[in-house]
C-alpha cells in the first residue's frame, strides 16, 4: 500500500511536469505557425501533444508495475499459520508439537518459524503459543513443557497414555477400592478434541472379581488414562512417562451430580514392584457433591504423614466452591522438592512445605472414574445401577523447570 502511495505521489509530480512541457511547446508551436503563415513556408506534419502525453503515461505505469512486481518478488508476503487445535478460555491448545511429546526438554512450538517477540507477562512459550505460566518459578528457571496430550486426533497417544492401571496383566485393570469398575479401552472416546472417559452398565468379559472386590464386582465397564507401562511384566523403564517434580495440570469436566461416580486425579510413585509409599491427589471429588475437590498427600516412607487442603465437604481451601460439573476447569499441583501446592483455575487453594515426608522420586499420571467408591459408599452414597456418566478431559500437560 505504501509503495502505491508512493508511485502515486511520482506520477502525479511527472504529469504537472507532463503539462509545463507541453504547455510551452504549444506555445512555441504558436509562435511558430504565426511566422510560417508570414513566411509561407512548406506545411509540415502537426506537432500532437495528445499523442506524447499518451506515450509518457502508459512509459510511467508500465515501469510501475514493473517496480511493484520486482519488490513483491524480493520481500514475499510471510503468513503465520496458527497450529491445529481450538483455543479455550484457560490456555491456547498445543498440537502437532513433537512426533513423541514424552520426555521432551523443551517443546518446539510449531513446524511453522514463529513471529518475532515474548509471550505476554504471566505466559510461557513463543507466539503465537503462549501458554499460561503454571507456577511461580524458581530464579533463573523457566517452566518447560514436557509432557502434554492435547486429545485433538481421533484417539489418545499410545504413546504416551494406556487406558490401563500399572497392574496389567493382559486383561486391563479394575476397582482399587471395592468399587464395581473395571476399566476397559472401549470406554475411552476420543472427539471434538476432548477424552470421554465412559462409565457404563455392564460386565467386562474379562473381569475378575480378585484384588479388592466390593459387594457388586464388574458390574460397571468404566475408562482410566494413565501413564503407567502397558503390561505389568514390561521392565521399570517402560513407564510411557515418570517425572521427578514439576508441575502437572488436567483440563477436565466432571460428571453432573450423580452418586456413586467418583472422579479421582492423582500420582503414584513409578515402582514395578507396586511399592506406593506415597501419593498426591490432584484432586479427587465424590458423585454426588460437584463443589468439594479433595487435595491431598500421602507422604513418605509409608503414606502417614500427609497433607489435606480441604477443611471436610463444602471447602475447597482458598478456592472457590462451586458446582465444578457445570464446564471445564484447570486443576494442577506443583510437586517440588520445597513444596506441594495444588491450584484450581490458576489459584492457589493450599500448600504443604513438610519437606521431609515429600516424594523424592519419579511418578506416575493417572485420570479414572471409578463406580461406587468405597470412601462414598462410607458416606451413605450409592450408584444406581443403571445409569451412564462421563468423565471429560481437555487436555494432561507436565510442566517442569528448566
Amino acid at each position: 500500500m505504501v509503495i502505491v502511495q508512493i508511485f502515486y505521489i511520482v506520477l502525479k509530480r511527472e504529469f504537472a511536469t507532463i503539462n509545463l512541457t507541453v504547455g510551452i511547446l504549444l506555445n512555441t508551436m504558436n509562435k511558430r505557425s504565426k511566422k510560417s503563415k508570414q513566411t509561407k513556408r512548406p506545411r509540415r506534419p502537426s506537432f500532437k501533444p495528445k499523442a506524447v502525453v499518451s506515450f509518457v503515461t502508459v512509459t510511467l505505469v508500465v515501469l510501475g508495475l514493473v517496480y511493484l512486481y520486482s519488490s513483491k518478488a524480493a520481500s514475499p508476503n510471510i503468513a503465520f499459520e496458527a497450529e491445529s487445535g481450538t483455543a479455550t478460555s484457560a490456555a491456547t491448545k498445543i498440537a502437532d508439537i513433537d512426533a513423541s511429546g514424552a520426555n521432551t526438554n523443551v517443546v518446539q512450538f510449531g513446524s511453522v518459524s514463529p513471529p518475532t517477540g515474548s509471550c505476554p507477562s504471566g505466559q510461557t512459550g513463543s507466539p503465537p503459543n503462549c501458554v499460561n505460566v503454571p507456577a511461580p518459578v524458581a530464579a533463573g528457571k523457566t517452566w518447560q513443557l514436557t509432557f502434554f496430550e492435547e486429545f485433538n486426533g481421533a484417539s489418545y497417544d499410545p504413546n504416551k497414555l494406556t487406558p490401563c492401571f500399572d497392574w496389567n496383566y493382559g486383561a486391563c485393570s479394575g476397582t482399587f477400592n471395592k468399587g464395581r469398575d473395571w476399566y476397559n479401552p472401549s470406554q475411552i472416546v476420543v472427539n471434538s478434541g476432548s477424552a470421554k472417559l465412559i462409565a457404563t452398565p455392564g460386565r467386562d468379559p474379562n473381569c475378575s472379581p480378585g484384588g479388592n472386590p466390593g459387594p457388586n464386582p464388574c458390574t460397571y465397564k468404566s475408562g482410566l488414562l494413565s501413564t503407567a507401562r502397558k503390561r505389568a511384566t514390561d521392565p521399570a523403564t517402560a513407564y510411557l512417562y515418570s517425572f521427578t517434580y514439576g508441575y502437572v495440570e488436567g483440563r477436565l469436566k466432571r460428571p453432573p451430580a450423580t452418586p456413586g461416580f467418583f472422579t479421582a486425579f492423582w500420582m503414584l510413585p513409578a515402582n514395578p514392584s507396586y511399592n506406593y509409599r506415597s501419593e498426591i491427589d490432584i484432586i479427587e471429588t465424590l458423585g454426588y457433591d460437584p463443589t468439594t475437590m479433595y487435595m491431598t498427600y500421602h507422604g513418605i516412607p509409608d503414606r502417614t504423614a500427609g497433607h489435606n487442603v480441604n477443611n471436610g465437604s463444602g471447602n475447597n481451601g482458598t478456592c472457590p466452591v462451586l458446582d465444578y460439573s457445570k464446564d471445564f476447569h484447570r486443576f494442577g499441583v506443583d510437586w517440588q522438592p520445597t513444596h506441594i501446592a495444588w491450584y484450581i483455575d490458576g489459584i492457589k487453594c493450599g500448600e504443604t512445605k513438610n519437606t521431609a515426608s515429600i516424594e523424592t522420586g519419579p511418578m506416575q499420571i493417572i485420570l479414572n472414574l471409578f463406580i461406587d467408591h468405597s470412601w462414598e459408599k462410607d458416606w451413605g452414597y450409592s450408584v444406581n445401577p443403571t445409569l451412564t456418566r462421563q468423565l471429560e478431559v481437555d487436555y494432561l500437560r507436565v510442566y517442569q523447570q528448566k
